[in-house]
């Protein structure tokens, strides 16, 4: 009985012994257990980075949300079925305000190129010119062995005014050598033929227009119709005795005139078609005149 009473003292603070032990190991484990300042605030950093991500992944979930939304409602103006039709464009519409902005600017560029060609452009010369003719009355027949009696030399001045369709006046000193022919008086075979040097003063008006030119205008190849006011001067000493009396007052020709400009040189071929009779009294005496001049402009 004794012994029996010892031993279960002894199981008793074996017990007793153990729960003390365990009860010691646990409350070290606790406080081993237990974070850092340290460690609990880099744990709170990184509760709030991952806080911080899910926010960021939240909006750009909405955001790709959103432009889902938008793409579908430009589908759905493509189709015509929303009530906001016309509101929204694809990119067919952005290409095709692109084009257009882009149509707008070259023309504004032509225009700005075509007005600076416009200011720059010679729209005003002034030339002198001096050239040879060969005068023949209508219905007279010119033989080359006797052309050169009928040689006669102008000279004059002109002012040029417009674009490719311009004007042009001018005022021009002529002389004019014609052959008059008369038959013997029976006394002796021999006819009569003299060369009659006829002096004028000439103001030709003319339109034209320019077949081919350069940017500026200074070059060009014209062509031009117009008419002119003859005066006579007088006329030289010739075997028929004529005088100044003997012309009339004033004519009128008509011309037609084909140039070459080259920078500021210039070539013109002229034909004058007398209307009138030159000699009073006389028929068959207008003038036919073919001139060719040369000058310099300005």
């Amino acid at each position: 009985m004794k012994n029996s009473a010892k031993l279960c003292l002894l199981l008793a603070g074996v017990c007793s012994a153990s729960i003390t032990y365990g009860q010691r190991y646990n409350n070290y484990d606790d406080r081993n257990d237990r974070p850092s300042p340290r460690d609990e605030r880099r744990m709170r950093e990184d509760d709030e980075r991952r806080m911080r991500d899910e926010i960021d992944a939240r909006r750009d979930y909405n955001r790709r949300n959103e432009e889902y939304r938008r793409y579908d409602n430009r589908y759905e103006d493509r189709r015509g079925d929303d009530r906001n039709n016309g509101r929204m464009f694809d990119e067919r519409d952005l290409s095709k305000a692109y084009d257009e902005g882009f149509e707008d600017g070259q023309r504004s560029v032509e225009a700005e190129e075509r007005r600076e060609r416009r200011e720059n452009y010679k729209h005003f010369t002034f030339g002198i010119y001096a050239g040879a003719n060969s005068t023949r009355f209508a219905g007279e027949t010119v033989q080359s062995n006797r052309l050169a009696g009928r040689l006669g030399y102008q000279a004059g001045f002109f002012v040029r005014g417009g674009g490719r369709v311009y004007g042009q006046i001018g005022a021009e000193y002529m002389t004019s050598s014609s052959d008059f022919y008369q038959a013997g008086d029976g006394a002796s075979l021999k006819d009569i033929t003299s060369n009659v040097d006829q002096k004028y003063i000439q103001i030709p008006a003319l339109i034209g227009v320019k077949l081919a030119q350069s940017e500026r205008g200074v070059s060009a190849v014209r062509l031009a119709v117009g008419a002119e006011y003859a005066a006579p001067l007088g006329v030289n000493n010739n075997a028929f005795n004529f005088q100044s009396g003997d012309f009339r007052a004033a004519t009128i020709n008509g011309i037609a005139n084909l140039g070459f400009d080259a920078g500021p040189l210039l070539v013109g071929f002229t034909y004058h078609y007398g209307f009138a009779d030159v000699i009073a009294n006389t028929s068959n005496t207008q003038r036919r005149i073919l001139s060719v001049n040369v000058g310099v402009k300005f």
